[in-house]
Order: structure tokens, then C-alpha cells, then sequence
């Protein structure tokens, strides 16, 4: 009788998660976006501290072609590059696995009566010694071509004249340089750089400069085959030559090379400006600006705005990942006004762009079926004090593992496998720092599999998924982990994939494959 209660029961059960199912086909998406939830990297061990001003992590895999003799160690798979808000170099760390230890690379040798710091020393360099700073590396792996291509953040010479009469502009933007081990990006002429590469240089009359590529502190990406890149504010830029990215704009060969994108949206011409956003910046800057991020339920502030006006509080520096062909995912943090000013946003978030347009000017904030744009917050300031101290215990020392108290600069790297990561400036509760720079640590990102935020992992989940617009939020890549750890079969997958809405006998399916795996959610830092 207990059996036949309990097979009952469990028949009730199903057919309940049956009706939940098929009327969750019916019903809106739920509230648009997605969670990651993350794993610290060695328990959350400082990974770079070289002063207050620490930023900028770039984090590439060794390629391949460039064998062990070559590298900074002969057992490095990963380079991370980084540097200081004000510095004069750029810095690299090697480790053989992601989880650590990291170790300084220093290239060594002298120029310009200095020894070669980092991988790309301006003081070293008898051309560039009156450069202001350089920063915010930015590497790529180009395997067509077997370089390492670094966009780095700088202020270069001082304005001049050439001897025929051009005007020679000092910028505070993004530039170039290429190498073929990722240990020296200097000039080859004067300061050892490798044969062949070195910073994409542009010469007038007796005057040679860096090109300027684009907007400061940007992250470039590729979408089929031409270049782009997501700038501070958001600013999106282009090349306008897929053959040759880097080459001087024609016609001003020390102006701005890549396009600058300047085609205001009606959210921002209806809605941000007069909010009060004194000038327009990018389809992100815009959405955060907007009465919408304002009302979205997501805003860990509801009912407030961030602006981005001058020096004020303001959109600021990014990570991007392309997750599909249309879509691509812009990892953010929000600066304070000034360092004496309250941090009210001091987490990361994450914003979807829509880049299916061919031209660039009509990209937006991507949207779930209900219009809602997708908006994140990927990891807090406060989840991540948390999560170190269960790991190390209340007090653990700051110079060995991170205590933020607010977050800045990352950069979302994906392995050869799949997975993913987030290597991120934060200001120290001990050692301080200021604007989201100070420390930089690590986190593997894990998808969040709720995606119906109804506190539970189960067939739901995965019809939320399947119901996502043409510019899912999530890759194919995130899809296939989630399967692996919460239990969707690759069958559903394909028929899924396959018809507009899945059939009754399918939710079935699904619901009884799912009956086993209904978890309840765990906290954001422990899964």
C-alpha cells in the first residue's frame, strides 16, 4: 500500500511538473539574463599587487607554435598581461595552470640606458621615453598570421609639427603592437624588439608616431572577419579595412583610425539624454543611462541611473566574449565620481549587445522575447569578500588574498575547452586602491543553471533556454556544460533546437529526465 501511495505520488508529481511545463510555453520569458555563479582560483590568492593603480589583466594560452625554449618558462601554458593606471610598462605573469602560482616575466636587457622591464617598456625606448604612461593591455592570439597582438592604452609624445607643415596630435587612446613569442612588444629599432613586429607605426615627413586605432582602454573582437572593439563608456569602434586593421587613415595618417560608432539610438535620443546624459556614447552607456535600466528589475539599485557624464559616475571598462555570431556579451564596472565620492555601484555587471547588423551603427542591447534587456550582475564586491574568507578564514592576510571592497577592471577569458574565467581589478578593504584598481585575483565563471529563477534546477531551466531569442545570452558552449552537470540529454537538445516550440511528448520527456535533479539553489560563491 506504502508503494502504491508513493508510485501515486510520484505520478501526481510528474504530472504537476508536466502542467508547469506546458504552461510555462505559454507564459513570457522570465526576468532576462543570466548568473554566472564562480569558483576562486587558489582560494582566492592575490595574483598581481604592484601599487595602488594595479589594473588591466589580459589573459591568453600559450599557442602551440610557440615551443617550450621560447616562452617565459619552459612549463608556461598562460601569460597574463597587465599594468599600472600610470605606468611605464607593461607587466606580464606566467603560470602553468590558471589556479596559479603566477610569476613576474621581466624581459631584461638594457636600452636607452634602462633595463627592460615587462614586455613593453617605453623608457626603454629612446622614441617613446616621452610617452606619459601606458596601460590597459588588451592580447590576442592571431594564429593565421602566428603573433600575439597587444592594443595597449597610452597618452604618446607630446604634439608637434612635421617639417612639411602636418599637425601631429597628442592622444590619450589605444595603439598597437605585435610579437611573435608575447614576450617582447618593443620597437625593433630602438629598444630589441623582434624582427618584424614591434608598435604599427605611421611616418610624415621627418615625424613617426604609434597609429592611433581607437577609443582608450578598448577590447578588441572579431565579428566575420572584420575588427571592432568596446572602448571605455562603451564606445564601439571598427576597422574599416578587414585586410589590413591597423593601417593610418587615409587622408590624416595621425588621426583616428578605426570608426568610431556615433549613431544615437531612440533610447538615448528620447529617453537617456533627457534623463540628463550630456552627450551620446554607445548603445550601452545609453541603456544604463535610460528610465529602462532605471525600472529593470535586475538594477541592484532600482529606480536610479548611471549617467556617465565627464568625470562623474560613469560606464566604464571592459571585457567582451563573443557567444555567438549575434551576440556579444560586455562584462562592465561602474566607476564612482571620484575616490573620496560613495561607490554606489561597485560590482560587476554584464550587458548582451545584438551585433547581427552588418553595420555597426545599428547594434543595441540585445532583448529576451518580452523586450527586457539583458542585464547581469555577475559577482559582487560583497559575494567575493565572502567567498575568500570561507576559504581562508575571517582575517586572512590581504597581501596573500583578496578582500575587495569594490570591483573594476576584468577580463573574461574562455579556455580551449570551453570554460571560463574572469581575472578582475579590486580595490582592497586593508591595502586600499581607488576607482576599481588597487589588486588583480581570479574566478572560474560556472553557468548559473536557474534560469527561471524559480530556485530550483530542473526541465524548466532548459525550455527557458530553448525559448531565448536568435541571440541567446548563453553560448552553445554554456548550454553543453549545463547539460553535463544538470542532466539535459543531447537528444532533447537537437529536437529542441529543431522545432519552434517542443511538443507535449517532449516536455514529458524532459520533465521525467529531469525528476532525479531538482536541487535547491546553492549560494552564488559555493557551487
Amino acid at each position: 500500500m506504502k508503494s502504491r501511495n508513493n508510485l501515486t505520488s510520484a505520478t501526481i508529481s510528474i504530472c504537476a511538473m508536466l502542467l508547469s511545463a506546458l504552461l510555462f510555453v505559454q507564459a513570457p520569458s522570465a526576468i532576462a539574463g543570466t548568473i554566472y555563479d564562480f569558483e576562486l582560483l587558489d582560494n582566492g590568492r592575490v595574483i598581481a599587487d604592484n601599487g595602488n593603480d594595479t589594473a588591466f589583466p589580459s589573459v591568453i594560452r600559450v599557442p602551440s607554435w610557440i615551443p617550450p625554449a621560447e616562452r617565459a618558462d619552459a612549463d608556461a601554458n598562460y601569460y597574463m598581461y597587465y599594468g599600472n593606471h600610470g605606468g611605464e610598462r607593461i607587466r606580464m605573469k606566467w603560470a602553468q595552470s590558471l589556479e596559479g602560482p603566477w610569476t613576474t616575466f621581466d624581459l631584461g636587457g638594457e636600452y636607452n640606458g634602462r633595463n627592460r622591464r615587462g614586455v613593453f617598456d617605453i623608457d626603454a625606448d629612446s622614441t617613446r621615453d616621452t610617452y606619459d604612461h601606458v596601460s590597459a593591455p588588451d592580447v590576442h592570439v592571431d594564429e593565421a598570421n602566428q603573433q600575439i597582438v597587444m592594443y595597449f592604452h597610452g597618452q604618446n609624445q607630446p604634439s608637434t609639427t612635421t617639417s612639411g607643415g602636418t599637425s601631429v596630435p597628442r592622444k590619450h587612446e589605444s595603439f598597437v603592437t605585435t610579437s611573435a613569442s608575447g614576450l617582447n612588444f618593443n620597437d625593433p629599432t630602438h629598444a630589441g624588439g623582434e624582427s618584424g613586429h614591434g608598435p604599427k607605426t605611421v611616418t610624415v615627413d621627418d615625424i613617426t608616431r604609434d597609429i592611433w586605432i581607437g577609443e582608450d582602454y578598448q577590447r578588441a573582437f572579431e565579428v566575420d572577419g572584420s575588427w571592432y572593439s568596446i572602448g571605455k563608456r562603451g564606445i564601439i569602434n571598427a576597422s574599416p579595412n578587414p585586410l589590413d586593421p591597423w593601417a593610418p587613415l587615409a587622408g590624416n595618417p595621425f588621426g583616428e583610425a578605426w570608426t568610431r560608432e556615433s549613431t544615437p539610438s531612440s533610447l538615448w535620443t528620447s529617453d537617456a539624454n533627457p534623463g540628463g546624459q550630456d552627450d551620446y556614447y554607445s548603445p550601452a552607456a545609453s541603456f544604463i543611462a535610460s528610465s529602462e535600466f532605471a525600472a529593470h528589475p535586475r538594477n541592484p539599485l532600482p529606480g536610479e541611473r548611471v549617467l556617465s557624464n565627464g568625470n562623474d559616475e560613469r560606464f566604464n571598462h571592459v571585457s567582451v566574449n563573443l557567444i555567438s555570431p549575434d551576440a556579444l556579451e560586455i562584462f562592465f564596472y561602474v566607476r564612482e565620481a571620484n575616490s573620496s565620492a560613495p561607490d554606489r555601484y561597485d560590482d560587476l555587471y554584464r550587458v548582451v549587445l545584438d551585433v547581427s547588423d552588418s553595420d555597426f551603427e545599428n547594434w543595441e542591447v540585445a532583448r529576451d522575447s518580452t523586450g527586457q534587456a539583458y542585464f547581469d550582475v555577475v559577482i559582487s564586491a560583497e559575494e567575493l569578500h565572502a567567498a575568500v574568507e570561507t576559504a581562508n578564514g575571517i582575517g586572512s592576510d590581504p597581501d596573500d588574498y583578496a578582500d575587495p571592497v569594490s570591483l573594476g577592471d576584468s577580463d573574461i577569458f574562455v579556455d580551449e575547452d570551453g570554460s571560463k574565467y574572469l581575472f578582475l581589478s579590486y580595490v582592497s578593504d586593508q591595502n586600499g586602491g581607488a576607482l576599481g584598481e588597487g589588486q588583480i585575483t581570479g574566478v572560474k565563471l560556472n553557468l548559473h543553471p536557474d534560469f527561471n529563477y524559480d530556485d530550483e534546477f530542473d526541465g524548466l531551466d532548459f525550455l527557458q533556454w530553448q525559448r531565448g531569442d536568435s541571440f541567446s545570452p548563453l553560448s552553445e558552449s554554456d548550454l553543453a556544460a549545463w547539460q553535463t552537470s544538470y542532466g539535459a540529454s543531447l537528444n532533447s537538445l537537437a529536437v529542441t533546437n529543431s522545432v519552434p516550440e517542443p511538443s507535449s511528448s517532449l516536455l514529458l520527456l524532459m520533465v521525467l529526465a529531469f525528476v532525479p535533479r531538482r536541487n535547491v539553489m546553492k549560494n552564488a560563491w559555493s557551487a
